[in-house]
């Protein structure tokens, strides 16, 4: 096994747990679990998104998004609204108050992240946001083949 690929598996691995609700006790994403609050996120990205496309968007099953916007729906965070064109077809919509929520868990994760952060050189900065953003972009690919 390749000892470099191993760590970078490993320090990736570290940060998903440092940045999701339970590295942070939970207290960062408060009544939300971490794919509720991605979810709610994603929502807030893109306009009249169906289950299926948000399933795509999650990289999970239709049946397990469906269970992850009941409990938001639940949770007054979104509503469904059938399509006027299909009935088949139902589109989820974040409420205000699902704005407001992801609004301040965002601000919560950019206060934490610019603390831990703070006295790192500008340029040092820009380096780690390309090479995140180039995991994700990778990441992203990988998922769709």
């Amino acid at each position: 096994m390749n000892r470099i690929m191993f760590d970078i598996y490993n320090l990736i691995q570290e940060l998903s747990w440092c940045f999701g609700s339970q590295g942070l006790g939970g207290k960062y994403c408060g009544d939300l679990s971490f794919i509720e609050f991605i979810a709610l996120k994603k929502l807030c990205e893109y306009d009249d998104i169906t289950v299926l496309e948000m399933a795509k968007k999650l990289n999970i099953t239709k049946s397990g998004t469906s269970k992850i916007i009941d409990r938001l729906e639940n949770k007054s965070y979104v509503f469904r609204e059938p399509s006027p064109v299909d009935g088949r077809v139902c589109y989820i919509r974040i409420t205000d108050k699902g704005v407001n929520e992801v609004s301040k868990i965002i601000k919560r994760y950019t206060d934490y992240v610019s603390e831990m952060l703070k006295d790192l050189d500008p340029i040092v900065l820009d380096h780690i946001k390309k090479v995140l953003e180039l995991l994700v972009i990778l990441g992203g690919s990988s998922l769709e083949s």
